[in-house]
Order: C-alpha cells, then structure tokens, then sequence
C-alpha cells in the first residue's frame, strides 16, 4: 500500500502555497496512493488569505481519496481546535484507522503544562507559556488513549504527528511517556512520522524509526536575516516570507510499505536566492544545513 504525506506548507506564508499543494495531489494521484496525510501547519482559518484557504481545503475535499490532517501548532495560532477542524472538515484532532494489514495513528501534541495543568493550544496561547512550562506534551488523556489504542490494534502501527515523538529541541517533552506507551504495543510501532522542524532527518530508537519529513515550503530564519527572494511585491503580500529559506520545488514523499520495507520516495529542490552558507546560517540544537531535500529511503521492516 501507498500514501502521499506532505508538511509544513504554509499556504498562508507563503506566495505559491496553494500550487505547492496541487503538484503534491497531482504527484501523490498518479501514483495511485491508498490516501494522504498532511503533517500540520497547513492553514489556519483567520481571515487573512481566506480565500486562498478556503481553496486549499476545497482541493483537497476534491480529491478521490482521503486526507487526514494533522495539527500543528500554527494551525491553532488565530483559532481554537474546533474551529481549525470544523474548517478542514475533520472531526477529531487525533484518531486511528486500519489500510491493507498496517494499523495508522495520527496524533495531537498541541498541548502544554503549566505545573499540573495541561492547556490545549488555542489562540497562539502557547507563545505566552511562562519558562518552565513543558512544551509540547502529549497529555494524559490521549496517552490513555493511545495504550488502548495500541493494545486494540490488529496490526503494527504507524503513528503520525506534527511534533517530533523523541527528546530534540522541538520535540514533545514527555517522550519518555510515550515510549512506554508503545514499548506495550502487542503488534509493535514500525515508524513515527513527524514535520515541525523543516529538516530531513531518520533515526531509530529502540527498533522503531523516527522519520522528520522536511517542509513543503520553506526553512524558517527568522528577522537576524531579512532578504526579499520574491521581490517586494511579493513581500507585500506575504511579509513572512523575507524571513525564510524557500525552497524552489515543493516537496513531499509518496511511502510505500511492503511486507519486508518500508520505501519512501522523496523530493530534491534548491534553496531560492541568499543561501543559509552565505550567510553563515545556523540554529544551535535544530539545523546545522538547511537543504531543499527530502531524501528516498528504503529502510527494512523489523516486525
């Protein structure tokens, strides 16, 4: 079986948003995928470039297999949870189904803790998490859910998120917790699939592999390294867009899993405009090389 899977597009940020995700559906079409799945951080539905989210969302409705969402953390910056999925058209932030003998799980890590209190991500209130706030987590609630989850499924599962589900800078706090939670799985994890840092990254941790899908669009940079790849046109338009690496092609991955491997099929672009090495780029602890790749891989199943 096959699925297409895409992260991080931004259609909101960035100029061609909307044709980044039309070239994957094409792409993920002709291959005659079984469904999609987006990682997050694809459309908040504010009003700004409304009505290009409003496309967005009709594309894909449009197409002839399902897609699941996951949410990120952008996603929640302008609108509660509820108000993201009823936009999208999906009816719960995390869930489970079965395709062709692998069991998939798509997860919600938007949460924090502040002391004992776990707090939903809504209205961007996470940027206003005090210091020694755990963020993100994975709460209580839906670990439960995932032990029963887990220990209900027929098949070794796949689990998707938008945060990554081991220790990094940017990864959930609580991995240990989760770690346990799978290491009870009857049939086993064979890969957790996540985007959020914009990196292309595989490694493996107590036989399950943890797979960091690069963005669609873009490396995030920030202000220390304004330019205008565009023009200012464009920059007028979409004022996020001086303060990334964008990336020429979009990229996505079509996975295909077999029997005895799992083989990803990826994406290879090129930066637009300045550089990262030009510049001497670099964020201490989540990229030292900011690349326009997502690398194919075929990596052997171990249950």
């Amino acid at each position: 079986m096959k699925f297409g899977i895409f992260a991080d597009s931004h259609i909101d940020f960035i100029h061609d948003g909307l044709s980044r995700v039309e070239k994957f559906y094409a792409a993920a079409n002709e291959e005659k995928v079984d469904f999609y799945i987006q990682l997050g951080d694809f459309c908040s539905p504010c009003e700004e470039k409304l009505e290009i989210k409003k496309k967005a969302v009709e594309m894909v409705c449009a197409q002839p297999k399902k897609t699941y969402h996951v949410l990120g953390n952008h996603d929640n910056d302008h609108n509660s949870k509820s108000e993201v999925l009823r936009f999208i058209g999906q009816s719960a932030a995390y869930g489970s189904f079965d395709m062709d003998g692998v069991h998939f799980i798509y997860l919600d890590a938007n949460y924090y803790r502040e002391g004992e209190v776990e707090i939903s991500y809504s209205y961007g209130n996470y940027k206003g998490a005090s210091a020694t706030a755990d963020l993100p987590i994975l709460p209580r609630e839906e670990l439960d859910w995932l032990r029963a989850d887990l220990e209900n499924a027929k098949y070794p599962s796949v689990i998707f998120s938008h945060q990554s589900l081991i220790e990094s800078r940017a990864g959930i706090v609580n991995a240990e917790d989760f770690r346990k939670v799978i290491r009870t799985a009857p049939n086993g994890v064979l890969m957790c699939i996540c985007g959020h840092e914009h990196v292309d990254r595989i490694e493996e941790r107590e036989g399950v592999i943890y797979y960091c899908l690069n963005s669609m669009s873009y490396y995030w940079a920030g202000s220390a390294y304004t330019h205008s790849p565009y023009g200012p046109e464009v920059d007028a338009e979409f004022p996020l867009i001086k303060y990334v690496f964008p990336y020429k092609d979009p990229l996505y991955a079509i996975v295909e899993i077999t029997d005895s491997e799992i083989i990803v099929t990826g994406r290879e672009s090129e930066i637009v405009d300045i550089q990262p090495s030009e510049v001497n780029f670099k964020k201490e602890g989540l990229v030292d090389k900011v690349e326009a790749i997502i690398r194919s891989r075929r990596i052997r199943r171990k249950i």
